[in-house]
């Protein structure tokens, strides 16, 4: 028994100076694995039916397999249990093997929502494995991910944003003061962009108010709200670039006010320009080329595209791609995402419960059609994920890093079959697996 302990503090010893070895790789290797190509296509599907007892649920395409129908895995998890409580399904966002999903059930007119979580959905193993509770009434909308160790979501009830501890999984602090209707989100250069499209809805005159819409800017290392910067009337959906420039879609008042793009500098948070649409823009995607795909007025149906760093339309509502070069009787309207290869991906829902959602995948160098997935009802929310045993992560939280090195450290020197450190299988927890969640392979 000595002679065991002996061994144990030689090896802890030595695996101190290996574990400082590691951490420099850690340091400059900061992806730490979550850059790999994606293989599976998430699919949110919204729709909530009580009279046709459908509820929000997930789908999945395997993006590897050829045939169509069999990529399809539909309706793997129901996100709502109960068609009556019409529960919405509003906000994905993927990291690693995880994938977070805000959720509350739609308020009777006049009442507060309740049920407002953002759930954890292991997609590998296609399993809930857990919720993170928003307080009732908030109707949580979009999120982003700061870090392995914080996110925000948008909360439109209660005009405020939720900082949220990802490992604890609960809300450490509420921002407030500067939201109206919080709902679109974006990270860029250390602060987050928030849109507030500023409206409300009177159930007794049965109208709707806008108000001045403006979009928060944050500094995500102190959660301080640095600035409020005031853009055309009903700011929703955003985003950005990736280097400097952040981009917020405006819809106007769905009647005499029409729809902007607001292209704001990220280093001064001023805006560069303000480009005014003749229509109410739909859903909108921005490609590697810095171009961004727009959906048409229903008047004029098809896709525009306008070119962020020129700042000029490259296809304008004069001649929108209207149709799929290889399929002119496909129909090319409908939710816009740009997944990493570069193609892009249409969802097209369909609301009234009759079966007819699909998801449609375009090569935007020709226009051709190149896939047509159906999934399920009322399927219009689309997120990429790399889905594949990941034994480097160990605490199973969607993230390879710092975490799982102190876990694994924790077992070096153990042998035997079927130890959780044991990353390479190899039945001995050594140096070897440590240097694979360095890593991230």
């Amino acid at each position: 028994m000595d002679k065991i302990f002996s061994g144990r503090r030689h090896f802890s010893c030595y695996s101190l100076l290996l574990i400082s070895a590691i951490l420099f790789t850690l340091f400059v290797s900061p992806a730490l694995g979550q850059t790999e190509d994606p293989n599976a296509a998430v699919v949110i599907n919204a729709l909530t039916h009580p009279d046709l007892g459908i509820t929000a649920s997930l789908s999945l395409i395997n993006l590897e397999e050829p045939n169509e129908r069999r990529a399809v895995d539909n309706e793997i998890l129901r996100i709502g249990f109960d068609p009556i409580l019409r529960r919405r399904a509003i906000g994905l966002s993927i990291h690693g093997h995880l994938a977070y999903i805000t959720s509350f059930n739609l308020p009777i007119t006049g009442e507060t929502s309740s049920g407002d979580n953002i759930y954890i959905i292991n997609l590998e193993d296609r399993e809930f494995v857990g919720e993170i509770p928003i307080q009732a009434g908030t109707t949580p909308q979009q999120i982003a991910v700061v870090s392995d160790q914080k996110l925000y979501v948008t909360c439109a009830a209660t005009h405020e944003v939720h900082v949220i501890d990802i490992p604890n999984r609960n809300v450490t602090k509420v921002l407030t003061g500067s939201f109206n209707k919080p709902t679109g989100i974006t990270l860029l250069n250390g602060k987050a962009y928030v849109t507030n499209p500023a409206w409300e809805w009177d159930p007794v005159a049965r109208k709707t108010t806008y108000y001045d819409s403006t979009v928060t800017v944050i500094d995500t290392e102190t959660d301080i709200i640095l600035k409020s910067i005031p853009v055309p009337t009903n700011a929703g959906a955003i985003i950005n670039d990736g280097e400097s420039t952040v981009i917020v879609k405006t819809t106007g008042n769905y009647n005499d006010i029409l729809g902007h793009l607001v292209l704001i500098d990220a280093a001064t948070d001023e805006i560069i320009e303000t480009v005014k649409i003749g229509f109410t823009p739909g859903a909108s995607a921005l490609n590697s080329e810095k171009q961004l795909f727009i959906q048409g007025s229903w008047q004029n149906p098809g896709l525009l595209i306008y070119d962020i760093v020129a700042q000029n339309w490259i296809r304008d509502e004069d001649d929108t791609i209207a149709n799929f070069s290889n399929d002119a009787d496909t129909s090319i309207s409908g939710g816009l995402t740009f997944a990493p290869d570069g193609n892009l991906y249409i969802t097209q829902p369909d609301w009234s419960g009759g079966g007819q959602d699909f998801v449609r995948v375009m090569d935007v160098t020709d226009v051709s059609l190149l896939k047509s997935y159906r999934v399920g009802p009322g399927g219009s929310i689309v997120g990429f994920a790399r889905i594949v045993p990941r034994r480097e992560d160990i605490n199973n939280d969607g993230f390879v890093n710092m975490k799982d090195m102190i876990i694994v450290s924790r077992f070096l020197g153990d042998e035997g079959a079927g130890i959780l450190a044991d990353v390479n299988g190899d039945e001995v927890v050594n140096i070897l697996d440590l240097v694979m969640i360095g890593q991230g392979h």
